[in-house]
C-alpha cells in the first residue's frame, strides 16, 4: 500500500528564537522527505522567511496583515498542494519539541483506523524553571490539543476553525468534541517545553489542582535526545528570549483581552467546589469545570454502553450460529 502524502502545517507570529529548533525537528523526521511539503504561515512583524527559505519542500506564505488564529489556521488549510482526501494534514507548532516519529507515527494510525482525526488527549509540559515534568490528561476520547492534530485532508469538508477564534480553538474544530478520534502516543507526538514568551503561561495548569494534571518521574532527557536540541530547550531558549521582545505577549493585544475576559468569566463562575478523589487527592474545581468533567464521563460511559451493546450482540450471534440446525 503506497504512503500518503504529508502537509506539515504551522502558524507563526514572532518565534524567531525557536525556528532553528524546529526546523531540527522537521529535519529528522523518519517519514519519506519526498511526500512531505511544509506550509508555514507568518503574519508576525519580525518574518522568519530567511530562516526556511534553503529548504525545498517549505511553502512559506508573509502576511502583511495580522491575523486571528482560527482564520490563520483555516487559510493554512487553503495553502496545501496536497489536496486529495487520503492526503493527511499534520500541525507542528512553532515552539514545541516534536520527536523524530511525529509524523510517521500520526500517520501510521490514521492509515489503520477508520476516522479521520487523531490527536493526543494526554500532554507531557517540561519546565526548566522549576525542573519538573508534569503530565496533563488523558481526558476523553475525543479530545486532543491542537498542537497534537493530526487528520485526513477529507475532514476539512465538514470540519473548520471559527474566523475569530483567538484561544482554545479545537472545540469548534471537532464539533464539541464529537468527532471521532484515534488517541496517538503523546511521547511520540509532543513535548510542550514551557516558557516565558507563551501565549499562556503554562503555570496556571498546574496550579489548578485537578486529577487531570499530575507530577511526572520522566524528564526532558526521555524525550530529546539530539544534543544539540536538548541544550536549546534546557538552556538556550530562554537565553535568547530574554534578548527578544516581539516575541512578548505585548505584541499580541488580542490575546491579552481575550485573557481577562476568561478571567473576568471564571471569576463570575462562583466560589470553588472542593471533593476528595478516590486516592484520596483534594481537588477543587468551578462548578463550570466540574460540569465539563461530567459531561466527559459521560461520554466515556456512552461509549462503553455501545461497545457492551456490539459485543452482546457478537455473543447472540455466536451462540445462534452454534445452534442445530
Amino acid at each position: 500500500m503506497s504512503r500518503p502524502r504529508v502537509s506539515l502545517c504551522t502558524p507563526t507570529f514572532n518565534r524567531r528564537p525557536f525556528i532553528q529548533a524546529m526546523v531540527q525537528c522537521i529535519l529528522q523526521q523518519k517519514y519519506p522527505r519526498h511526500l512531505m511539503e511544509w506550509i508555514i504561515v507568518d503574519d508576525g512583524t519580525d518574518k522568519i522567511g530567511d530562516l526556511v527559505k534553503d529548504i525545498p519542500f517549505v511553502k512559506y506564505i508573509a502576511l502583511e496583515e495580522r491575523m486571528l488564529l482560527g482564520k490563520k489556521r483555516n487559510f493554512m488549510h487553503q495553502q496545501c498542494t496536497f489536496t486529495e482526501d487520503s492526503a493527511i494534514v499534520v500541525y507542528i507548532d512553532d515552539d514545541d519539541y516534536y520527536p523524530p516519529e511525529r509524523v510517521s507515527h500520526a500517520v501510521d494510525k490514521l492509515v489503520h483506523s477508520k476516522v479521520e482525526c487523531a490527536g493526543s488527549s494526554e500532554l507531557y509540559l517540561w519546565f526548566n524553571d522549576l525542573e519538573k515534568m508534569y503530565k496533563v490528561g488523558p481526558y476523553a476520547q475525543n479530545h486532543a490539543t491542537a498542537g497534537t492534530f493530526a487528520f485526513k485532508r477529507s475532514l476539512l469538508k465538514t470540519c473548520s476553525y471559527e474566523e475569530d477564534a483567538i484561544l482554545s480553538e479545537e472545540k469548534h474544530f471537532l464539533k464539541d468534541y464529537t468527532i471521532p478520534m484515534v488517541q496517538l502516543d503523546s511521547k511520540k507526538t509532543i513535548l510542550v517545553v514551557c516558557h516565558s514568551q507563551n501565549t499562556f503561561d503554562k503555570h496556571r495548569v498546574i496550579q489548578n489542582e485537578s486529577k487531570y494534571c499530575v507530577e511526572s518521574s520522566l524528564t526532558i532527557k526521555h524525550f530529546i535526545k539530539t544534543p544539540s536540541l536538548y541544550m536549546f530547550y534546557t538552556q538556550g531558549m530562554e537565553i535568547e528570549l530574554a534578548k527578544y521582545n516581539p516575541g512578548t505577549i505585548a505584541y499580541k493585544p488580542e490575546v491579552v483581552e481575550e485573557l481577562k475576559r476568561r478571567d473576568e468569566e471564571s471569576k463570575q463562575s462562583g466560589p470553588l467546589l472542593q471533593f476528595t478523589t478516590k486516592d484520596g487527592r483534594t481537588v477543587k474545581v468551578h462548578a463550570e469545570q466540574l460540569m465539563r468533567m461530567l459531561q466527559q464521563k459521560s461520554e466515556e460511559c456512552n461509549e462503553l454502553q455501545k461497545e457492551n451493546h456490539r459485543l452482546k450482540e457478537l455473543n447472540r450471534i455466536l451462540i445462534e450460529s452454534k445452534r442445530p440446525a
